[in-house]
């Protein structure tokens, strides 16, 4: 038995460094976030000073999408992968803000309404001084971090299309962030 043991750490040396010197691996996102709310600079991380109007308009650019789109088009979705991806929103011209979207759940499909990546900013539309409070904007020029909530009553989560899809409306966060070369 002992024999065996000083086999095995030569052996796992030998893979790990054999892995970490792989270019094909590359570079992994982290998976260790969660959908609890973080105000940077309150809770965690440095605040952004972002401009709440450009928040304000991330939340309607998104909700514009979502309206202006049909069926697939409607929701922002992320695949399964071997990393937890953190991608760009499309959202030009958001002045202060860059919004991103992580995903959180690597094993899952993700696909979520812009709708409701949008009340995950604002609170919703005709939202209460809680609702947006709960909401990122609540964050104020800091910005933050929280999981976008999909509101599953709505029918387009039930639809067969999004049922065949096998995608789930959970595992990704939201974050806004200063967006590079704004001052």
């Amino acid at each position: 038995m002992v024999k065996r043991c000083h086999l095995l750490l030569p052996l796992a040396v030998a893979t790990t460094s054999l892995a970490a010197a792989n270019p094909l691996l590359g570079t992994r996102a982290p998976c260790g976030e969660g959908p609890d709310k973080i105000c940077y600079g309150v809770s965690g991380g440095e605040p952004q000073q972002l401009d709440p109007d450009d928040i304000q308009y991330v939340a309607d650019y998104l909700r514009y999408i979502g309206d202006q789109n049909t069926g697939a088009g409607k929701f922002w979705s992320m695949p399964k992968a071997v990393d937890c991806a953190e991608w760009s929103l499309p959202v030009p011209d958001a002045g202060t803000v860059l919004a991103l979207a992580k995903h959180i759940k690597a094993r899952v499909s993700s696909s979520i309404l812009y709708k409701d990546l949008a009340a995950t900013i604002d609170g919703g539309v005709g939202a209460s001084d809680a609702q947006k409070k709960a909401a990122l904007a609540g964050c104020g020029a800091n910005g933050g971090q929280l999981g976008a909530k999909a509101n599953t009553t709505n029918p387009l989560y039930d639809t067969d299309e999004y049922k065949k899809s096998g995608a789930k409306p959970e595992g990704i966060i939201i974050k806004l962030v200063r967006a590079p070369n704004t001052s």
